[in-house]
């Protein structure tokens, strides 16, 4: 089944409008807890209540945000780390998402070109060739249309028009249309090689998209797409090659939004290649064979708000030359590190909840240099950040405790800025500083605190500066307080 819709997703002028005087009165006359019962049915969403407030004073009043909240949860997935301050404002910043990702594409991402252009040393492209080079860059993906068609797949229905099957519903889109998935469970494959929109239809019953020997959902080509509210799954054989359940690769942008991803042979997520670019954003990412969500060779991307838990190898890593943005992400309980940057991998690292990993929370090895900030590092079953093997970048303002082996350590050849972070562990087998002999870098203006049961593991050579550097403070229970 074909339906048109404008581009801008909006509701008819009819629907759109605001409750007359005398609608406003009764319903502004009703008891208290009535008014406010109905503000929060079901039937009542976001757009409803924009409404409602549009009408009048009082009712922009009544629509508070315990209201806000319950309408966006009817809807939406709760944030990972911790409910928004303004559940209107979360819904907005959302949903411009969701609308806007037809205006993303390869020239959305130039400027990270330009830059490594400019710290290479080289110059820049004389004005005409730069207009050229975008006319053509732009010319690979179409214009978004100003209306886009609506495929529906429901592999129960007997309805005319309507799909069985994702890839039926793909062969008959043309660029920017959309596929509405009603619930069930499809065993396909699903190739986007043009730009295309896919959504589940339904917040409560799942729609689940299962793949076998192979990507479950494959995106290349300098195309744009979207995915959301969907549980995708990757099956296959024993001893079968490992790839991903989704894989973004050949120069693609996806926004994948608000799923549920696993993989029993593989990685859940993977962003590869010369300008890949991946917004990986408010999903459950879990029990991968492998990695939650790899990026990897020069692939880049957004990596927010996710939980990702429960993989066989680390929750994130980040390799060869990639360079992704990672933050807001609860990321727990993997099987190896929580983030791995390694083989010159970059990134920024900011924000997150790092936890109860079974290796070290964040591990920069092989030249990896990424930019470590803001995150809380805990409870891991290893150190909190290890840095070895040429490993780089910058650790700054972490909040590290109560991990099994040292907060951080740096081996042989680490060359990290560690600064300006809070570290405190009680546990003897690492204590909260370990370094190497042979490790460089610097460690200054850290606030570290030391349990009775801990030691600093530094070389004699090196604590006079470490001491003169950063501020050392005992604490009998270093790490208990700081895990609620």
């Amino acid at each position: 089944m074909v339906m048109n819709k404008a581009h801008s997703s909006s509701v008819t002028p009819a629907s759109n409008a605001a409750l007359n005087a005398g609608q406003i009165h009764t319903l502004l006359n009703l008891p208290y807890d009535v008014l406010i019962s109905i503000l929060l049915q079901s039937s009542i969403g976001p757009r409803e209540l924009c409404r409602l407030e549009r009408c009048s004073s009082a009712l922009r009043k009544l629509v508070d945000n315990n209201i806000w909240r319950q309408a966006f949860l009817q809807q939406r997935r709760c944030n990972a780390l911790r409910e928004p301050d303004s559940w209107k404002l979360e819904f907005a910043r959302r949903d411009s998402w969701s609308r806007g990702w037809r205006q993303l594409g390869p020239g959305s991402h130039l400027h990270q070109t330009s830059s490594q252009l400019r710290l290479c040393g080289q110059a820049t492209a004389p004005q005409k060739l730069r207009r050229f080079a975008m006319k053509m860059m732009s010319s690979q993906s179409p214009s978004p249309p100003s209306r886009v068609d609506t495929h529906i797949v429901d592999q129960n229905s007997s309805q005319a028009g309507i799909f069985h099957s994702v890839n039926a519903a793909l062969m008959c889109c043309k660029a920017y249309d959309v596929v509405v998935l009603r619930p069930g469970r499809y065993y396909e494959r699903v190739l986007l090689d043009k730009p295309v929109e896919i959504v589940g239809s339904h917040s409560v019953h799942p729609t689940v998209i299962i793949g076998v020997d192979g990507p479950t959902i494959e995106v290349s080509g300098r195309i744009v797409g979207r995915i959301s509210n969907l549980r995708i799954e990757q099956h296959g054989r024993a001893g079968g090659a490992m790839s991903a359940a989704v894989l973004i690769k050949e120069g693609s942008t996806m926004v994948v939004e608000e799923c549920d991803i696993s993989s029993e042979t593989g990685h859940c997520v993977a962003i590869q290649g010369l300008d890949s670019y991946g917004y990986v954003m408010h999903n459950s990412i879990t029990n991968a064979k492998g990695v939650g969500v790899l990026v990897c060779v020069h692939g880049k991307g957004v990596i927010e708000d996710n939980d990702i838990c429960f993989n066989g190898l680390a929750g994130v890593a980040i390799l060869s030359e990639a360079h992704p943005d990672v933050f807001s992400n609860k990321i727990h309980e993997n099987m190896d590190s929580g983030v791995v940057i390694t083989k010159k991998g970059r990134g920024r690292i900011n924000e997150n909840d790092i936890f109860a990993n079974q290796r070290a929370g964040v591990a920069i090895m092989k030249e990896g240099a990424p930019i470590v900030m803001r995150n809380r590092i805990y409870a891991g079953r290893d150190s909190g950040v290890l840095v070895g093997e040429n490993g780089k970048g910058y650790i700054f303002d972490n909040n590290i405790f109560a991990n099994k082996m040292a907060a951080v350590a740096i081996g042989r050849e680490g060359a990290s800025l560690v600064t300006g972070n809070t570290i405190r562990d009680g546990n003897a087998n690492g204590g909260s500083l370990c370094l190497s002999l042979h490790s460089k870098g610097l460690i200054s203006a850290n606030v570290i605190y030391q349990g009775p049961h801990t030691s600093l593991q530094v070389p004699k050579e090196r604590m006079p500066e470490l001491a003169e550097n950063n501020i050392i403070l005992s604490s009998p229970d270093a790490g208990d307080d700081e895990m609620d």
